[in-house]
Parts: structure tokens; C-alpha cells; sequence
């Protein structure tokens, strides 16, 4: 394959408003060796690529016009190659901090470029080692994609005490000031109805969101009495919030549903009553088998008035429960909404169910004959297949 580096060169310099002066005096070379380049007479030394493509603000990959398709999957590649390395008991640190530099200098733009931050690397990024080159990174892909919360959530946990601050106060306010707390003033105090509307279901979601997180509610190292007030709290909201539904089929609250009955059950079973658990956790495996019915997108209720117009959507979808690259994956319903500047998402995998029907908080009904069933019926939903390569 023919390289258009030289090409590339000159355009990416011309993007820059660069001379070919400035950008021999940036790179350490004569103008007379830029002039080559771009002429396609000679190509640059090796060992000048890196610094080359760091000057003009691109990847060393758009800068030797390497395909997008065979790009992308050579980013894959290497995201999934650092997953399977951070997963590891004794990963290698110097392996991790070669990949994330390969990443920080090459990939990204890619479409799978947030996945560094998603996929449960923070152990790994902790290490005192490993966390310099994972800061880089960071701010690397701030620069390029600005307030990207997934990066900035990752970084604020897995950043040490002495950078923290000095991250924090780069990339965020003392107070709430984003783009949807201050969009939600501006058209409020306008009366701007249809962009007040939007944002007002937003902030009213996240308000019942929190009010359904256990974390917001519980001292650190409370009780189980209090886990457990905790839990039918967030019950009796879940039921207030969704005052409008009209029946039990699949709304935007499937995974509160399923969460909450659950934790009812077990309390049943902690007071002895094994028909009403067995009955609570019936209702969920029934939620969770229409759920599963779901294949191509649909709409789901809100199942509350207060929210109409607020859009979630259910699709099937396959990926593997712990992102490993090499796990098979598993088929499950991907749940999301979408608006200006926002989105959300969570997944319903049958596996994750069933494995808290296996546990111990279940073991007093595990040799009962209809309790066996009902993990047999989730069993069911379980379909896997190895990843597409």
C-alpha cells in the first residue's frame, strides 16, 4: 500500500496554519526536508512519525492515511487487549502503559474510544505506576472530546490525593453548572415551553433516580435493619412514581422492578413467610421473561404522567457480562434514552438474576420444588454464543 503521508502532511500542516518553516522549526528539521516530504520525493525517518503526528494534532494512523476501517479495527484490537490485561490478578504494568500510550497517540478518535473508562479498569489505573500514563490519556481525550463525564468520573476515582484537586478544578465547578442544570433555568425563566419541557423531565428522572439509589439514602456501615428500611423506602417511591401504570408489562423502570422485588423477597423469606416470597419472586421472573420477548426497538411507558414524552427505547443486543474480549456473549435487552446532549442506558441480562437466585440470600428456598422452577424459567432466557470476529 502506498503511503500518502506527504499528502497528509501538507494538509494537516495547512489545518494548522503551519509554514513549512514553522513546522521544520517545531520538528528539529530543515524546510527544505518538509518540502521533500510533501512532494513525495522522501518519506520522514521513522522515528520522526510520532512527533510529526503530535505537532499537527492528529494520530499516527490519520497521519499515514491508514484506512478508517482497518483503523478501527486495529483500535478494537487494542482496547480489547487491554481489557484482557487489566483483568488479570498480576497484570503487567509496563504492557497496560505501553497500550495506553499506543491508544493516547493513536486512537483517540476511534467510535470505541470511551471504552478505557466503562469497562472496569480502575484497578489497574490505581496503580501508582500505571495511573501517570492513564492521567495523560485523560486529559488527551478531554482535549478532544471536552466534558466527556465518563472520563471524568473514572479519573476523580481512580486519581491520587495529590492530583485530585488540581483535576477537579480544571475539569469541573464547586457547583452544579452543566450544560442540562443551566439549560433547565435559562428556558424556565424565558418560558420557553417546547426546550423547557425536555429538560424538565430530565431534572424530574434524575430526581427519582436518586431518590431509588441506595447510596443517597444509607450511612456508611449501616445496619441491615436500616438496608432493609432503605429498601421498602425506595419501594413505596418506586410505586408512587409509577402511579399511572397500567399493568405489569416492561416500562422504563424494569431494572428498579426487578432490583426491589428481589430485596422483597428476601425480606419476606427473612420473616419466615415462604409462600409471599415465592410469589414476589415470581412476579420478577415474569418481568424478566416478558423483557426478554423484546427484539427489535421498541417504546417503552414511562407508567408515570409526570414523564410523558420522556422517550426510553428496549433492544436486544449481545456483549459479555464482564467485558472480557475472549467471554462468549450473551444475549440481553439494552435499555436507553436519548436527547440533546444526553443519554442514559442500562442492560437487563437474565444471567446476572439468576446468579442472585443461586446465592445465599435464597438458600432457604433452594430445595423447594417451585422455587426450582422459577430459576429453571431464567435458566431459560440464558442464550450465549461466541463473539463475532
Amino acid at each position: 500500500m502506498k503511503l500518502a503521508i506527504g499528502k497528509n502532511i501538507r494538509n494537516f500542516r495547512k489545518k494548522n496554519d503551519l509554514t513549512q518553516e514553522a513546522l521544520a522549526d517545531r520538528l528539529g528539521v530543515t524546510y527544505q526536508s518538509i518540502s521533500r516530504w510533501e512532494n513525495g520525493t522522501t518519506y520522514p525517518d521513522l522515528e520522526l512519525i510520532p512527533a510529526i503526528a503530535e505537532v499537527l494534532a492528529v494520530t499516527v494512523d490519520e497521519l499515514l492515511g491508514m484506512p478508517q476501517i482497518e483503523k478501527e479495527n486495529r483500535a478494537v484490537q487494542t482496547f480489547d487487549e487491554l481489557r484482557r490485561e487489566c483483568i488479570k490478578r498480576d497484570y503487567d504494568a509496563d504492557k497496560i502503559i505501553d497500550l495506553l500510550r499506543d491508544i493516547r497517540r493513536n486512537y483517540l478518535s476511534s467510535n470505541s474510544a470511551w471504552r478505557p473508562w466503562v469497562e472496569g479498569n480502575d484497578r489497574a489505573f490505581r496503580d501508582p505506576k500505571i495511573l501517570p500514563e492513564a492521567r495523560l490519556l485523560a486529559e488527551a481525550y478531554l482535549e478532544r472530546h471536552p466534558m466527556q463525564p465518563h472520563v471524568i468520573e473514572a479519573m476523580a476515582e481512580i486519581e491520587d490525593e495529590e492530583h485530585l484537586e488540581g483535576f477537579l478544578s480544571k475539569y469541573t465547578t464547586p457547583f452544579d453548572c452543566s450544560a442540562r442544570a443551566l439549560l433547565f433555568d435559562r428556558y424556565l425563566r424565558r418560558g420557553d415551553t417546547e426546550k423547557f419541557e425536555p429538560e424538565r423531565r430530565y431534572q424530574l428522572y434524575q430526581a427519582f433516580n436518586t431518590l431509588l439509589c441506595p447510596r443517597y439514602l444509607l450511612k456508611w456501615g449501616e445496619s441491615n435493619e436500616h438496608k432493609q428500611s432503605v429498601d421498602k423506602f425506595m419501594e413505596t417511591m418506586l410505586s408512587f412514581i409509577r402511579c399511572d401504570a397500567e399493568d405489569d408489562r416492561p416500562d422504563m423502570w424494569i431494572d428498579d422492578r426487578i432490583e426491589l422485588g428481589l430485596k422483597s423477597a428476601v425480606r419476606s423469606i427473612s420473616g419466615g413467610n415462604i409462600d409471599e416470597a415465592l410469589s414476589k419472586t415470581e412476579t420478577v421472573v415474569k418481568l424478566l421473561e416478558d423483557t426478554m420477548m423484546i427484539t427489535d426497538e421498541v417504546l417503552l411507558p414511562t407508567s408515570c404522567r409526570f414523564l410523558d414524552g420522556m422517550e426510553w427505547r428496549a433492544k436486544e443486543a449481545w456483549s459479555n457480562r464482564d467485558n472480557n474480549p475472549d467471554s462468549p456473549e450473551e444475549r440481553f435487552i439494552y435499555i436507553f434514552t436519548e436527547m440533546s446532549g444526553m443519554s442514559s442506558c442500562y442492560c437487563i441480562f437474565p444471567h446476572d438474576h439468576y446468579d442472585v437466585l443461586n446465592g445465599k440470600d435464597f438458600a432457604p428456598l433452594r430445595d423447594h420444588p417451585e422455587f426450582t422452577k422459577l430459576c429453571e424459567r431464567i435458566k431459560a432466557l440464558i442464550v450465549t454464543k461466541q463473539k463475532d470476529l
